[in-house]
């Protein structure tokens, strides 16, 4: 799993370079888009980076979302998708 979210962490920052300075941290509770509790970290994508991203990801590890039964709009969080690759896998 180690593996997959290292992957997962270089992919966001390849799409959004700023996402990778020092003090920001991406966190499995990291929310793509927005969050509802304001304590919870957000990284801000928008829909064409969200897309990038999974589209990175199922080329990084040769699988495609829609084949399985993993739901790309039940994604909310970094750790959602981390745990969404290794379970395709």
């Amino acid at each position: 799993m180690t593996e997959v979210w290292n992957v997962v962490t270089r992919a966001i920052t390849g799409i959004r370079p700023d996402l990778g300075e020092p003090g920001t941290a991406i966190t499995r509770d990291s929310a793509l888009f927005y969050a509802a509790d304001p304590e919870q970290p957000v990284l801000g994508l928008d829909s064409m980076e969200a897309l990038e991203l999974i589209t990175v990801l199922e080329r990084e590890f040769g699988v495609e979302l829609a084949d399985t039964g993993i739901r790309i709009a039940d994604l909310h969080t970094a750790g959602d998708v981390a745990d969404a690759m290794a379970g395709a896998l």
